[in-house]
């Protein structure tokens, strides 16, 4: 989101922390409630830390460091609601494992991101038990209010976002554990499942994206467009949109993925029941050339397979980064209207 204040910075992975990664994306699945439309991984271990000084020069070329940086809100964004009041305590803090889960995505008001129902989970590597004490302790008077929700209490904020009116829900159901929610019910359904409900899973592993999904890739994403959601996502490739996403009748969904271990390039994957899509590239939500800020991405797309297309994307310069994220985050449902 735009007012993160989170950045984020690699350390190398060990391969025993590297082998848990699967094992945490299946067991953090598995408190998703069932119609999540997008997930943003960031695979650990990494640490929070406050963010870079901006530089003036636009078109520059940037740095691993900073290119890291520029990552800093995919799975975490919720995390620095109110200026950082809660991601400024945890800066340092190693983390293995982050992953947002979201849907229903909405237009603002006016000017911002696009509203939507969310959770983002972080599992520390470090105990958070003082770092947990003292938010909870310090923002007694700041908190809207503190809630019971499926046996935890939940500290409940309210801030205004250009027109919207955002509450967050910040859980720590473990002392290496945070969930920061955009809405109640969603959390609701996670704190139940990680408590043990069972229900149908979201994503299922038989979705057509996940075989273009690189798990092992340091940040990735998925997002399975959802019908229901036509009428009122303006994000949705349905209904004869022409504002957001490409319109697409037959959209099936997308996955992202960047690994800057493997390179400076980060790609996206988009499948359609469209099988002639590859015939116009320019037609899917890939291409971006039509934009000047896109110029020093060196777009290269080609076709997977009938109706799937991937797009790959050069990181080297900042405006172009800059607008490649901006996007990404538009397709991923996280749109920003300016």
């Amino acid at each position: 989101m735009v007012f993160s204040s989170i950045a984020l910075c690699g350390q190398a992975s060990s391969r025993v922390e590297a082998d848990r990664a699967p094992e945490d994306l299946t067991r953090i699945m598995s408190w998703l409630p069932a119609d999540t439309e997008t997930i943003t991984v960031e695979r650990g271990p990494f640490v929070l830390a406050s963010t870079l000084e901006e530089s003036e020069a636009k078109n520059r070329a940037i740095s691993d460091k900073e290119l890291m940086r520029i990552f800093e809100g995919l799975p975490l964004a919720l995390f620095g609601f109110k200026d950082g009041l809660l991601s400024k305590r945890l800066e340092g803090k190693r983390i293995n494992f982050a992953l947002e889960g979201a849907r229903h995505f909405r237009p603002p008001a006016g000017l911002g991101e696009m509203p939507y129902e969310g959770c983002a989970i972080a599992v520390f590597s470090d105990n958070l038990r003082n770092e947990i004490t003292s938010f909870v302790e310090d923002t007694r008077k700041s908190a809207l209010r503190v809630e019971h929700i499926e046996g935890h209490d939940v500290s409940v904020f309210r801030e205004k976002q250009e027109q919207d009116t955002w509450t967050t829900f910040v859980a720590f159901p473990d002392e290496n554990l945070i969930l920061v929610a955009s809405d109640r019910n969603y959390l609701a359904e996670v704190l139940a499942r990680l408590g043990g409900k069972v229900g149908p899973l979201t994503l299922p592993s038989d979705l057509p994206e996940w075989k273009y999904v690189n798990a092992n890739a340091r940040l990735w994403g998925l997002r399975h467009y959802d019908k229901s959601q036509t009428q009122s996502d303006p994000s949705s490739p349905y209904g004869g949109r022409k504002s957001a996403n490409f319109p697409d009748e037959q959209a099936v969904g997308l996955a992202f993925a960047f690994d800057p271990e493997s390179g400076r390039s980060a790609t996206i994957t988009y499948l359609s029941g469209n099988l002639s899509i590859g015939s116009k590239p320019s037609n899917s939500p890939l291409s971006m050339a039509h934009a000047p800020e896109a110029k020093g991405l060196n777009i290269k797309i080609r076709e997977l397979a009938p109706g799937v297309l991937e797009g790959s994307y050069s990181l080297e310069h900042l405006e172009a980064v800059r607008f490649f994220l901006f996007v990404l985050e538009e397709v991923l449902g996280h749109g920003i209207y300016i």
